[in-house]
């Protein structure tokens, strides 16, 4: 079978604002569930022997759906973490002295199916 008038170049880029907009929204199911799933601690004041301040819900906050741009690879990413809340990956993974309390992966494996709706359907 022949198309005649196909332009893939012109294609392309309609194709790839869709599936890129679907996969952000993909990422922010994650990002959504992840927050909820997220521990909140309390606030910790500087200078009250601890080694630091802690904001209580600050690593909730860092959760964010970041799409890099000029990436070749197209990717979509969630990040929790930043420079002021480092501590996200301890979290996460668990340290010799704080046990894992896992927010991230559980909520990829929890979003499974809705992400697959909204890369299939849009929904």
């Amino acid at each position: 079978m022949r198309v005649v008038g196909w332009n893939p170049a012109k294609a392309d880029p309609m194709i790839m604002g869709a599936s890129m907009g679907r996969l952000e929204k993909a990422g922010e199911v994650i990002a959504k569930r992840a927050r909820q799933k997220c521990p909140v601690g309390m606030d910790v004041p500087k200078g009250k022997g601890k080694w630091s301040a802690r904001d209580a819900g600050a690593l909730r906050d860092s959760i964010r759906v970041v799409r890099l741009l000029g990436d070749d690879r197209k990717n979509i990413r969630v990040y929790a973490g930043s420079k002021k809340v480092f501590y996200a990956r301890f979290v996460e993974r668990g340290t010799v002295k704080m046990k894992k309390r896992p927010y991230l992966r559980p909520a990829l494996s929890a979003s499974k199916s809705d992400i697959k709706r909204i890369l299939l359907y849009g929904e």
